[in-house]
């Protein structure tokens, strides 16, 4: 009985970072700056967790215990893996929406959404938008790094605060393990990049900055940009140079009452980490929005994980579920073992399912999971594409359903970290992304056979990354 107590504590001790973002964890960072072990420890491990916890007493303890709880969950899992799914949701839901009703997600709110693939798509639209703003601009990100481009992005916000308020929400353990790593790509010298990006957005600046703390090392991995209350971004791109230049990954431009929506959580987590944290939330109200559709506006879900909430996992498990035609998925990071089930069961029911996943990895830890996983997906007759040499994308297709976002399918993104996603089931929406992404991957990937596979599978390491 002590192993497997011992093996739950040491596991609630894993850093609930984004783990392969987070370049501190990474083999081969190409440090940028020193000292960085020392900076996360007194930085992050004492003063941000001994802050956290004065400042939000409630929220911190929360989420030490959902932390705890979600480790020894995935300890369990092959126990828990034996026991039948009894839930009469899948029995008598006549859609994956009806399905999502029933085990009570968000209600859909309305908007319209649009698809920015890659760095050049995304980062010239909001920077455009960013120069027509009028009243504020809002910026929630797991890392702004201290690179070109981040310097860049950062003197626009600087001019533009000058007219219209400017609020940045960054998250503290994965801004600074991102300061410590080069760009792959860019003749950068060290005077190029900024020592702490919090003090230069600050500097010379009317640019509100907060920090999101990490109790217990638990990560705020969202990703989200609002302008004036009426667009916002979100996906998987943060500020800096892999995003612009280097990654293959998407952002969703969304506008509609859905913009209010996420303001609104913008807003909570702004006052979580502001100087009176869980003692200011009496007095946060949320705004109101449209609820009825207009001409052109589609029912968009807000998905997020958190503390108390898994939606983005419990939803995705339910759509799969409830497939019968295909399901598409890509994403840098895949370690739950619960989706690889659900995926090979559903390719026993005859659906076509489809992985696409990176040949490359900035974690080597991640990158053997990956291969675990493509293997016992390959050996289930699911279709799995190695897209060259990296994607960023997290994105899911269940016949005519998807989700979208800042989630990885690890047991981070669903049960631990911050995580903020959108789902909708608006079938010319959906085509729109099967065309525009899943497509165009399947043609520039390769498509693994058995015997390109043949030599990868389970490594005790493996259990690790289970935690990741």
């Amino acid at each position: 009985m002590k192993c497997p107590l011992i093996l739950l504590m040491l596991c609630s001790l894993l850093p609930a970072c984004s783990f392969p973002e987070a370049n501190f964890w990474h083999e081969n960072p190409g440090a940028k700056t020193v000292a960085l072990p020392a900076k996360i420890i007194d930085r992050v491990i004492i003063r941000g967790s001994a802050v956290s916890i004065y400042r939000n007493p409630f929220t911190s303890t929360h989420k030490g215990f959902s932390m705890t709880r979600a480790r020894g969950e995935i300890i369990a899992d092959p126990l828990l893996s034996l026991i039948p799914d009894l839930d009469p949701v899948y029995r008598y839901a006549h859609s994956i929406d009806d399905a999502l009703d029933r085990i009570g997600m968000p209600a859909p709110v309305p908007g319209t959404v649009e698809y920015l693939i890659d760095g050049e798509d995304f980062f010239g639209d909001v920077l455009t938008e960013i120069e027509d703003a009028e009243r504020r601009i809002d910026t929630r990100v797991f890392i702004f790094d201290n690179d070109d481009v981040a310097v860049d992005f950062a003197d626009v916000l600087k001019r533009k605060a000058e007219k219209v308020r400017c609020r940045i929400l960054l998250d503290e353990m994965g801004s600074i393990a991102a300061w410590s790593a080069a760009p792959a790509t860019g003749d950068l010298k060290p005077a190029d990049f900024q020592s702490d990006m919090v003090k230069y957005l600050k500097q010379d600046s009317r640019i509100q900055v907060r920090k999101s703390l990490n109790p217990w090392l638990v990560a705020d991995h969202s990703k989200l940009i609002t302008i004036d209350e009426k667009l916002a971004y979100l996906g998987g791109m943060n500020i800096g140079r892999e995003y612009r230049y280097e990654w293959h990954d998407m952002m969703i431009k969304v506008t509609g009452p859905v913009v209010k929506a996420l303001q609104n959580d913008f807003n909570r987590a702004w006052r979580l980490q502001g100087v009176w944290g869980d003692w200011s939330i009496p007095f946060y109200y949320k705004k109101a929005y449209r609820k009825e559709k207009q001409p052109g506006e589609i029912d968009i879900r807000v998905l997020k994980t958190s503390a108390s909430r898994r939606d983005i996992e419990r939803s995705i498990l339910t759509a799969i579920r409830m497939s019968r035609k295909r399901v598409y998925l890509q994403n840098s990071y895949f370690t739950s073992r619960e989706l690889e089930r659900e995926l090979i069961a559903a390719r026993r029911r005859g659906v076509d399912v489809r992985m696409v996943f990176p040949e490359d990895n900035d974690s080597k830890l991640l990158k053997s999971k990956n291969q675990t996983v493509a293997k016992n997906l390959v050996e289930a007759g699911v279709k799995v594409y190695m897209y060259q040499p990296f994607t960023h994308v997290k994105a899911v297709v269940v016949d005519d359903w998807a989700c979208v976002g800042s989630a990885n399918f690890d047991a981070l993104s669903f049960r631990i970290n911050e995580e903020l996603n959108i789902a909708f089931s608006d079938r010319a929406a959906v085509q729109k992304l099967v065309r525009d992404l899943f497509v165009k991957d399947f043609g520039k990937s390769v498509i693994l056979t058995r015997g390109d596979v043949k030599t990868w599978g389970p490594k005790p390491i493996d259990l690790v990354a289970d935690q990741l």
